[in-house]
């Protein structure tokens, strides 16, 4: 009589399929830092809308998590992240959120995706109920499939939309990618994409991936879970993802003696701008102060934490002067191809412009323009001197008129 044999290897399928078994996530004690709370020296407006989580529950993350002591799961951790996250939004504005988490097996109802929380009215108890949901992780790492359900479930929204992927990366390729660049693609400049990095050392390739999504949007930022473990670092990524920081600055205009027909707070006799356009903040030759200083990091063409509230000014005068058209400049340093950094200074051009429009600016009144490395204000031959060189410049055009102050 035949012995009937079991295939050992779908048996190990199955048990890698069903992940291990794991106790609750617990949470420690935290205590938020207050986010987005404006001082006499900063103010805050918010710009993000909805925030919509991706929360990796394959069963890469059922591995001991080796950034800390605590011998965590990858998976407990990511939940331990979002419930710190969660307790620093603040809780007097109005935002939307949702979860997804992906993976396959029972942890996930036997799909690749599970919808934790749908997308609704956001407050902290809902929030974490909805992170509750994702109870354990099981299957592999179908990050495509999650972007893909984020992209039906925010046709309704009409507002900016914050894309936060919480993962290790691990066993994440082309289609990812692909797919997060269909969602840019859809939701153009309301879109800016998180991502937050809970890997091991061996397993540098998710990180990388994790901040080619990142990148993508051309605004967001991606982190490694270590950066957001204090209470100082969630509240300083949550401003960065929900508002937009202006410094607060006293005016302190010199006595006109000779007239000032721009009202730009220049005497006539030194200002070098005259018929500057209504509500531009300028230096002392009566020059609109924010046509140079926005710097980039080297490869890079996302605006840098805390260069945002450079841009309001510039945001305030084109919409109190709506006939106003300006030219975004794009510049690079001189490290790499020339064309190359034709094609990269357009970029850094081109994030600006999304930056402006995502604040109301209709994209028909700014043009772009990349000059690549053809117009140094520096020397290339130090690290600051190509940091200044790495650029954008406001033109304002005169083509048509202008609203003068009075």
């Amino acid at each position: 009589m035949l012995k009937r044999i079991f295939p050992i290897a779908s048996l190990a399928g199955l048990s890698l399929l069903a992940g291990c078994a794991t106790q609750p996530t617990t949470y420690p004690n935290f205590t938020a830092t207050p986010a987005g709370q404006s001082t006499s020296a900063a103010s805050f407006k918010q710009k993000t809308d909805t925030i919509f989580v991706v929360l990796d529950s394959s069963s890469s993350t059922n591995e001991i998590y080796d950034g800390d002591a605590s011998d965590s799961l990858k998976f407990d951790v990511e939940k331990q992240f979002l419930n710190r996250f969660n307790k620093t939004i603040p809780s007097n504005i109005r935002l939307t959120s949702g979860i997804e988490s992906f993976g396959f097996g029972p942890c996930l109802d036997w799909g690749t995706t599970k919808t934790n929380k749908e997308i609704s009215s956001h407050n902290t108890s809902s929030f974490q109920a909805g992170l509750d949901q994702a109870e354990c992780a099981s299957g592999g790492s179908s990050l495509e499939n999650a972007l893909s359900v984020a992209s039906t479930k925010l046709d309704n929204n009409t507002g900016n939309v914050a894309l936060l992927v919480v993962s290790d990366g691990h066993h994440m390729s082309a289609p990812a990618l692909t797919e997060a660049q269909a969602l840019q693609d859809k939701f153009r400049e309301r879109l800016c994409i998180y991502t937050v990095w809970v890997g091991n050392e061996n397993q540098q390739a998710g990180k990388v991936l994790l901040q080619g999504l990142s990148s993508i949007s051309g605004c967001g930022q991606s982190v490694n879970v270590a950066d957001v473990s204090t209470s100082a670092g969630v509240s300083s990524f949550v401003e960065d993802m929900l508002f937009t920081k202006s410094a607060m600055v006293a005016a302190t205009a010199a006595p006109i003696t000779d007239g000032d027909t721009d009202g730009d707070g220049v005497a006539n006799s030194i200002d070098k701008c005259p018929n500057t356009p209504a509500g531009v903040i300028v230096d002392k030759t009566g020059c609109w102060k924010y046509i140079k200083g926005i710097t980039f990091k080297h490869g890079k063409s996302t605006i840098r934490p805390g260069y945002e509230s450079l841009f309001d000014n510039a945001i305030h005068v084109l919409k109190i002067n709506p006939k106003l058209i300006v030219e975004i400049q794009g510049h690079t340093d001189s490290t790499g191809s020339a064309a190359f950094n034709q094609a990269f200074s357009l970029k850094r051009a081109n994030t600006v412009k999304k930056l402006l429009v995502r604040n109301g600016i209709n994209g028909d009144r700014i043009t772009v323009k990349g000059f690549g490395e053809s117009s140094p204000i520096d020397t290339n031959d130090t690290a600051e001197g190509r940091t200044n060189n790495r650029r954008v410049e406001f033109k304002a055009s005169y083509k048509i008129p202008l609203q003068i102050n009075k």
